[in-house]
């Protein structure tokens, strides 16, 4: 620590190490592109895919299973998290992040921002690929905003470069201005279904 920083520490107090970071825009490469279209249509997805569904339904039950599946359960906000382990392998788990991505596009969403922020911790590098998606807006003359399932969220973390785990979560409004929001059961079953 230099001189500075020790006197300024003194007179304000130790302030939080401010992280650097990248912050960029998510794209896949042409080589990565390429690699999910093979998986789409490889039976590695409708293996690993039921996998994660089969943690999930156990989880809810209090069962553990091969694939560590994280319940994220709230009144106003519902998912999952998905623990990385060698037996799903490192591009398998990039194609998951993204095909649940192109499963909520699928159901009446667009892609409101995605994003890669690299962070500089104290003891790790953290990667953080970000998929925030809303529901398309209907018809404007209609009284309330149909807001499906919420504005639904899709994280991939990495530490050191390595993969740790993908959360899945979709937030509710609580506002007189959007329907209620569908259950988040259906929402899983339209991503869960090959």
């Amino acid at each position: 620590m230099s001189f500075f920083d020790d006197v300024v520490g003194k007179l304000f107090g130790k302030q939080a190490s401010k992280a650097a970071y990248i912050h960029e825009m998510l794209e896949r490469s042409e080589k990565e592109l390429e690699a999910y279209e093979l998986w789409l249509v490889g039976t590695e997805k409708s293996d690993l895919l039921r996998e994660i569904e089969r943690g999930y339904y156990l989880k809810k039950q209090g069962i553990l299973s091969e694939i560590d599946v994280h319940l994220l359960d709230s009144k106003y906000a519902n998912g999952f998290a998905v623990s990385y382990n060698q037996a799903i392998g490192k591009e398998s788990f990039r194609n998951i992040f993204d095909y649940l991505k192109d499963k909520v596009l699928e159901n009446g969403y667009k892609l409101a921002q995605g994003d890669r922020r690299i962070l500089d911790k104290e003891n790790h590098e953290e990667t953080i690929e970000k998929w925030y998606l809303k529901p398309i807006s209907e018809d404007l003359e209609s009284q309330l905003v149909n807001q499906r399932f919420g504005n639904v969220l899709i994280e991939k973390i990495d530490v050191d470069r390595k993969p740790s785990y993908i959360k899945f979560m979709a937030n509710v409004y609580q506002d007189r201005q959007y329907t209620v929001a569908e259950p988040f059961q259906d929402l899983l079953d339209k991503v869960f279904e090959s």
